[in-house]
Order: structure tokens, then sequence, then C-alpha cells
């Protein structure tokens, strides 16, 4: 026999719940109105823009020593009288123009380091939580007169959320720009080589959905700036390609002297009869030096060309790996002298400029980037040898300013540095190229091109 149940309505539900339901009613309803009205008001007083100047927050969750393009927009934006904070790890001294400047302050953030050698995800876990901590605490301290936020990427692993968080429940009035130096998840899939791997398909989501956040994307190519338009569907209006551009630390000298007297070049023999070539790197994977070693290897067989004298600066994760690959190829010290160097950064720009070659082993791993090293070769104007990619005739014009390894291979470096370092007519034309680039500086470069959208925001 099927029992039929009388419907009774809600009274009976009424009747037996007691006063919780309606404050759990009540706490449902008032939910909005605490997100979007009594969380912001709690977090932020409101600004007088009575009179105040524009202030900006930059972050670099890198060594600010060694991220001259942020501390270029740095300087750029205290020009424009905004008040700047530059925020990152400090782990060696930034410009003294960045130091001395009074609009700018420095705030640092502890770098996390793997002391305790734990896997890959769980330390990058416990990364982003101690970095989560330090961003909320800087956002928070300046919450009262930020109107711009900027952050590099990369990483944007995890501050873009931060920032993003901090925009929506502590001040819609803040502006972000994210400043485009490569892709997040291109670099991170360059530990797992697999493009649908899990994570990294859900950073490249990360980037793409959270990006839409930003009221300007600042790019440094223009197949970056394609890119962002056409696979993360960003509003053109709201992306702008800014070139990197050497700045004015870094000037051509036609004088050895310097690099003559300095310790990188003690023990050498008849140093003047060396050619000098000179490159910068982080000794990341995404740079190939056993590509230049082995072309220096087959350099040494060549009877007919100068002595090379290789000069490396930089430091990074695979840098003991580099030093042993120089001393299994037992270069001919009268043929081929390999030198390190962790250079400050006044010294950097005066070692650059008497080199008579620069080289960059930087493929990126996105293919849309360029690399910062190029811009400060042309700047002291010094003609450089690159592997090819995608971007990089948007820097480097091939027989003009540098000559490009179509096939990035070892024999076609050591032919470039052949011909360069035995035509000194073409080395000459490959300098004059270099010299025209240097005189495209980054001051006046950020003036045309950024300083309209800032000057009445």
């Amino acid at each position: 026999m099927v029992e039929i149940i009388k419907y009774q309505g809600f009274d009976h539900i009424w009747q037996y719940s007691g006063p919780w339901l309606y404050y759990l009613l009540a706490i449902y309803v008032s939910l909005p109105v605490l997100a979007y009205k009594v969380l912001p008001y709690l977090f932020l007083k409101k600004r007088s823009h009575h009179n105040r100047r524009k202030s900006v927050l930059i972050f670099v969750l890198g060594d600010l020593g060694h991220s001259p393009r942020m501390c270029y927009h740095a300087l750029s934006f205290s020009q424009l009288e905004y008040n700047v904070n530059l925020c990152g790890y400090v782990e060696t001294r930034p410009l003294d123009k960045i130091v001395d400047d009074i609009n700018i302050e420095i705030t640092p953030i502890e770098v996390v380091k793997n002391s305790e050698n734990l896997p890959f995800v769980l330390f990058a876990a416990k990364k982003i939580i101690l970095q989560v901590s330090q961003v909320a605490r800087i956002l928070y301290k300046y919450r009262d007169d930020t109107d711009f936020v900027m952050i590099q990427n990369p990483p944007s692993i995890p501050i873009l959320l931060v920032v993003i968080f901090f925009k929506i429940l502590a001040d819609r009035q803040l502006k972000i720009i994210i400043d485009w130096h490569n892709l997040n998840y291109t670099i991170l899939n360059m530990r797992f080589q697999n493009f649908n791997n899990w994570l990294v398909r859900w950073a490249r989501a990360y980037e793409k959905f959270l990006a839409r956040f930003a009221s300007l994307n600042i790019t440094v190519t223009k197949k970056m700036k394609s890119f962002l338009v056409e696979e993360f569907q960003l509003d053109k209006g709201k992306v702008t390609t800014l070139y990197d551009k050497p700045g004015p630390q870094f000037q051509p000298v036609n004088d050895k002297k310097i690099l003559y007297s300095h310790e990188l070049v003690q023990g050498i023999d008849n140093i003047e009869h060396y050619k000098v070539l000179v490159s910068a790197t982080s000794f990341t994977p995404d740079e190939d030096f056993s590509i230049l070693l082995n072309a220096l290897k087959l350099y040494e067989k060549e009877t007919k060309s100068p002595p090379v004298l290789l000069i490396v600066t930089g430091k990074g994760p695979l840098k003991t790996d580099f030093l042993q690959m120089v001393e299994n190829l037992k270069f001919s010290p009268s043929k081929v002298v390999v030198r390190t160097a962790w250079l400050t950064s006044e010294e950097y720009p005066k070692i650059l400029a008497s080199a008579d070659l620069g080289i960059s082993l930087h493929t990126s791993s996105s293919g849309i980037d360029l690399p910062m090293k190029i811009v400060d070769f042309f700047g002291c104007g010094i003609p450089v040898v690159s592997l090819n990619f995608p971007a990089i005739d948007e820097l480097v014009k091939d027989g003009e300013n540098g000559l490009v390894a179509e096939n990035s291979t070892s024999d076609e470096v050591c032919s470039l540095l052949t011909q360069a370092f035995t035509d000194d007519k073409l080395l000459k034309h490959l300098k004059m190229g270099a010299i025209d680039e240097s005189k495209s500086r980054w001051n006046e470069n950020w003036i045309r091109v950024l300083q309209p959208k800032f000057e009445n925001s």
C-alpha cells in the first residue's frame, strides 16, 4: 500500500528551526554588502586627492640590481613627480640614480631559497605562501595613497592574484599595470617539456584570465602584443609595446685601458692581441652555453683567426655546469681564454664597452621576448652575434648591427665569430650599426610611448 504524504508547506521548518535560521538568512543576505561596502571601508581610508602627488608601487620578485627595465620605469615615474616605491630583492645594490632619487623608496622583499632541498612542488608552495604574505603586507602598508601597482611578468604567480584581490576588496580605483617580459607558463614548461602538463595548462589559464584585470599591459615586442590580443583575447587598446632601450650608464667607449687594468685579464699574456667577446647571463636553461663553448673549440683550430677572450658576467643555477664544461674542453690559453665575473652595476657597462663583440645565447621560452643584454651591448656600441628565434628581428638586424645564427648551431656560431674577427671591414660596419642603435635611449622612448598614459591618469 502506497502512503500519500500530504504537503504541509514550510510552516513545520519555521516551527522547529529556532532563531539560528534567521541569523543564517541575515548573514546570507548581508554578504554582498559585506564584500562590496564593509570590507573596503575597513581596509582603506578614503583618499584625499586634493594636492596629492600620484604614487606607484613597482613589484619585482627578483634582484633589483639586475632588473634594469623595472628600475628604468621607476626613474621615469620619478621624473613625472610620482612617489615611487620599488619593491624587490636587494641582493645587489641598484644604480646610484635609484638609491639617491628622493622620489624613490626601496622596500626589500625577502628572498625565499630552497635551503632545505624540498621537492619542486613543496618548495613552490612554500615560496608562494611566503611571497603572498610579504606582498600583502606591502600593499596594506601603502593602501592609503597608491594609484598604480606595476608588476613584472614573469613571475605573475602569486603576485598578480594578490594584487587583484587587494583591488577588489580594498581599492577599486587602483590601476594594475603588467609589464610583460615573457610568459610565465612557457618558462614553467622548460621544466616539464610538455604544454599539456596540468600545471603548465593551469599556469597558462592563470595568466590569460587574470591579465584581463590590468588597466594597462606593456610588452617588450610587437609579437608579444599580438599574442596577448589574439591568444589571450586582451583589449588591444590596453596593450602597448615599449621596446627596451639602454640607460644612460651604457655609452660607447673606444678605450680598453679599463679592461686591461681589471683583474679579469690578469695572467693573460699579450692581452692586447686578443679579441674580446662578452656575454651576460643568469645561467638558466633558456641559454645553452654548450653551443658557444663548442663553437670556440672549433674556433681554436682556425689558424688565421686572432685569439679570443670570452668574458661571461652573471650568476645563476647552472654556473657550476658551465665552469665544468670549460674545464672539460681544455682550451689552449694562447687561442681561447674564458673568464667569468659577477660585476657591480657600475662595472658592468664599462666592461661591455671594452668588448669587440657581444654574444647572446638566449633562445626564448616563448619566442616572443627579447634579451635585455643585447640592448645593453648596443648601448655601448657593441655589435652582437645572436641565436635565432621568432622575435629577434625586432632588435638584431642581420648584417647591420649584428649577425644571426639562423640554425643556432655551434658550427654556424664558429663561422660567424671567425668572419667578424678576421674581417675588419665587416666588424667596423657592424659596430657603426650598433652605435646607431645606441642613440635611441630609454627615457626618450618612455616619454613618447608611456608618459601620455600617466600624465592625465
